[in-house]
């Protein structure tokens, strides 16, 4: 959906309400080349170029002026589509379609994402006589917003071949070969990776580069003050950078999703909410309420009720332990503060921003939530019920579990499940079938009589 910073554009669809004291008007109008929008009874409005959110706080300006009472909302309804030109190392080049609310990471996963020779670093926008390189991996590892930006009409987006890339190894946060960024840094690549994992002796570290004669060559840097930027490496292609773990292990415990977080917390993006994914040393005899208090609590987006705990058998596979924090932290049931061991994974997924619609409606599925529309608004949203719905027993069902008839439903919810019966029978359906099938039967009979001159069967 567009949010309040979406800038609107020729092509755009809105929906203007103007609520008044006794009654509401909503119109559809659509942005003119000009940026224009006719607004009934107040005629035509400037709003392109501007945000959502100052447009609406223009047409309600306009509205004020012409009545005493006004109170005005807009949406976007459907925004803008127009063509960009993707080139280079993505699985699918060409022109593409795309809206006015997609991001380019969005764009580029829809052509099949970048291959594995293309550069996740030094993507090329280009957009009229302007251009710049954006960082899609610093997107995607620490939720770098800057580094994602909306696409745009006439937007032509080029992948490069990837360049020269390091490795990291050891007692890193994210170990793996990575492509170096523009600045060539140790220190910026310590920070887009999320640097020394619990227990790296960051002050042993060993670097590995191959010299002008072929032979690797292996020298000591401490991490700890190549940090900073007086003290930082620059990297050349091939190197490897290894960080040897302390000799005294420490058990850990990793979280990952919807928590707060604090300042050594991995940044990431799910569904599109911040989440995190960050270590924890583990002192004998702490709890799930323990490790979620180091991670800042859980964010207001979580899904309590699906969280769980990916623990490591001992004589077999992973394991995974349900742990319905709605209970521990709402309902203070101590039963599913289950004592933690070393090596588990507590995740805390993210609530989807749907409702589902299911049983007899045309099209059943998950509908974008908005907290303004009524069951019944969502189920004509589905397509509306089927031939053999039983409308008046619809029911609504909520994340907790609880269940209401369709008018005596409280306001919806995300991850809410509205439900419409089939009636078992329809009388008049099933007599009108009958008799169908008793004049069939009676017209054929009466066939054979006429062309037998007589009752079947007479034959003398």
């Amino acid at each position: 959906m567009a949010g309040p910073e979406y800038r609107l554009g020729n092509g755009d669809v809105l929906e203007v309400q103007i609520a008044g004291r006794l009654d509401v008007t909503r119109v559809q109008v659509i942005v003119d080349p000009e940026g224009l929008v006719s607004v009934p009874p107040l005629g035509a409005v400037q709003v392109g170029g501007l945000t959502l959110l100052e447009a609406n706080r223009r047409i309600g300006e306009r509205a004020r002026a012409m009545l005493r009472f006004a109170d005005v909302s807009v949406a976007v309804l459907a925004p803008r589509v127009f063509e960009v030109v993707l080139s280079g190392e993505v699985e699918r080049p060409g022109t593409v379609q795309a809206q006015a609310v997609q991001r380019l990471h969005e764009l580029i996963m829809a052509a099949g994402g970048i291959t594995p020779r293309g550069s996740a670093r030094h993507v090329q926008i280009t957009q009229g006589a302007t251009s710049r390189e954006v960082d899609i991996l610093r997107f995607e590892l620490r939720g770098d917003i800057d580094q994602n930006p909306f696409v745009q009409d006439g937007m032509r987006v080029h992948v490069p071949p990837r360049t020269a890339s390091v490795t990291l190894a050891g007692a890193v946060r994210r170990p793996g070969e990575y492509e170096l960024g523009a600045s060539g840094s140790l220190r910026e690549l310590l920070d887009l990776t999320g640097g020394l994992a619990p227990g790296g002796a960051g002050s042993d570290a060993r670097l590995t580069r191959i010299g002008p004669d072929g032979r690797k060559e292996t020298v000591s840097i401490d991490l700890r003050t190549a940090s900073t930027p007086a003290a930082d490496v620059p990297l050349q292609s091939a190197d490897t950078v290894f960080v040897p773990p302390l000799s005294v292990l420490q058990d850990v415990v990793e979280v990952r999703g919807a928590f707060l977080g604090n300042a050594d917390s991995s940044k990431t993006t799910t569904s599109g909410k911040p989440t995190i994914v960050q270590r924890f040393e583990l002192a004998q005899g702490e709890r799930v309420r323990d490790v979620i208090q180091k991670a800042g609590g859980a964010a207001a987006y979580a899904d309590l009720r699906l969280a769980f705990v990916d623990r490591a058998g001992f004589s077999g596979p992973r394991q995974r332990v349900p742990v319905d924090l709605q209970r521990m932290l709402v309902e203070r049931d101590d039963t599913q503060n289950i004592l933690l061991q070393n090596g588990d994974v507590l995740t805390l997924p993210v609530v989807e921003d749907k409702v589902y619609v299911v049983g007899e409606v045309k099209s059943p599925g998950a509908q974008d939530f908005r907290p303004d529309l009524t069951p019944r608004e969502y189920v004509a949203m589905a397509g509306g019920p089927g031939n053999r719905a039983k409308v008046g027993a619809t029911t609504v069902t909520f994340r907790n579990g609880r269940t209401y008839a369709m008018a005596e439903a409280p306001p919806l919810e995300a991850g809410t499940v509205v439900t419409v019966p089939e009636v078992a029978v329809k009388w008049w359906q099933d007599y009108v079938q009958i008799a169908t099938l008793i004049a069939s039967l009676v017209t054929a009979y009466t066939g054979i009589f006429i062309l037998f001159n007589g009752p079947v069967g007479n034959n003398n």
